[in-house]
């Protein structure tokens, strides 16, 4: 009976070693396994804008500034809110970080979305790529908002610049379509 009760103990024993050990194998795994998924590269866009290329008529707006890749090519352009030396209105550049260093201007005596001068704006903001955004829809006669028309929505291709009136939060939001620049006006 000793003998046979020995043996069990053992047993006993020698199981429960064994399943800690599985224990401490499988933690190890997991961790070894967290170590390489957060290990893998990122993507950086590289920091490199000519500002140079900026139109002579165009003063920047120091303090208001984004880096950001706007077009989606992986690469970190540049857009500031500016002034029209020649008019004085207020618009958005977006350079982009490309061998052309293709210029955009919305507003400051161009017209965007039936504006030509955005001197509105105050908070002038960064989106995320991949967020999907879309236009409100307001009726015409009454001005009432409806909502947002998720007929329209878009899934951000680079990041969207936004920008609004602080109190009212009306503006509106530029964004790459894959082929030119689209403005929705939000509320």
């Amino acid at each position: 009976m000793r003998f046979t009760l020995t043996i069990l103990v053992l047993i006993l024993c020698f199981s429960s070693c064994k399943e800690k050990t599985e224990r401490k194998t499988e933690l190890k795994k997991e961790k070894t396994e967290l170590k390489v998924e957060s290990n893998k590269p990122k993507v950086e866009p590289i920091e490199k804008v000519d500002l140079s290329k900026v139109l002579d008529s165009l003063e920047l707006i120091t303090d208001k500034n984004l880096k950001g890749d706007f077009n989606g090519d992986n690469k970190t352009d540049f857009a500031s809110i500016v002034r029209n030396k020649i008019n004085q209105k207020i618009g958005v550049l977006i350079l982009h970080n490309s061998v052309n260093n293709e210029s955009y201007v919305f507003g400051a005596g161009k017209e965007v979305s039936e504006m030509t001068d955005l001197d509105w704006i105050e908070v002038f903001e960064m989106l995320p790529k991949g967020e999907i955004v879309s236009p409100t829809l307001v009726d015409e006669e009454t001005g009432d908002i409806i909502g947002q028309d998720e007929s329209k929505n878009f899934k951000l291709i680079g990041n969207g610049i936004y920008m609004s009136v602080e109190e009212s939060h009306g503006g509106g939001i530029i964004f790459w379509n894959g082929k030119e620049y689209q403005w929705y006006h939000i509320e």
